[in-house]
């Protein structure tokens, strides 16, 4: 078992990052978009500073359009030419060893034109514990086949608890409309328990 930071004890191992407990699950990985990420700094290890991770992308691989308001992305090419689109900047080819850095607020989406696979580092700023929550419930319920194409899960209760506690919302008409929802949904998913299922299930 690794060791565990100053202020996480063993009674409360079941909401301490996976990979504190079992270095094994720093990396996680869905078959939807056959992409894979690994958790090098949780925000538990930098006293909430950031979280960094590493982050594999398939060719023809590309996330959605969104935006974050609670903290900025520096993506960092590591493995072949990573492409970031930005509002303020557009889209940009990133070789390896390039930096860009999304504010909070800023709309962005990141995708793999290439044929091969890429990796780039993603440093969040500061940590949101909630995002890499969000990401392992994200990834695993599309190990469990409970994700369409595209790994945006089928449940739409599912989908609002990870946006919202991610604080990673929609863009442009579609998110006007439906993030108010979204926010309201996840407020029941809350209450009603199914995020602490979620949780306890892909986290703990």
């Amino acid at each position: 078992m690794a060791k565990l930071p100053t202020d996480v004890t063993y009674k409360d191992l079941g909401q301490a990052p996976p990979g504190i407990v079992d270095n094994a699950r720093r990396r996680i990985w869905t078959p939807v978009a056959r992409d894979w990420a690994v958790f090098e700094k949780y925000g538990r290890e930098t006293n909430g500073e950031y979280t960094l991770l590493t982050v594999s992308v398939a060719p023809g691989g590309q996330n959605a359009a969104h935006w974050h308001g609670s903290y900025s992305e520096t993506f960092t090419a590591e493995k072949g030419d990573v492409g970031i689109f930005s509002k303020s900047i557009g889209k940009v080819m990133l070789s390896p060893g390039k930096s860009i850095t999304v504010t909070p607020g800023e709309v962005h989406y990141f995708f793999n034109a290439g044929e091969d696979d890429v990796e780039m580092k993603i440093k969040l700023h500061p940590a949101r514990e909630g995002f890499e929550k969000g990401l392992y419930i994200l990834y695993g319920l599309a190990r469990d086949g409970k994700s369409a194409n595209g790994g945006i899960p089928n449940n739409f209760m599912h989908s609002a608890i990870i946006f919202s506690m991610s604080d990673m919302w929609p863009s442009g008409l579609c998110g006007v409309f439906l993030t108010p929802f979204m926010k309201v949904l996840a407020f029941f998913g809350r209450v009603s328990g199914v995020e602490e299922q979620l949780v306890r299930r892909y986290w703990a």
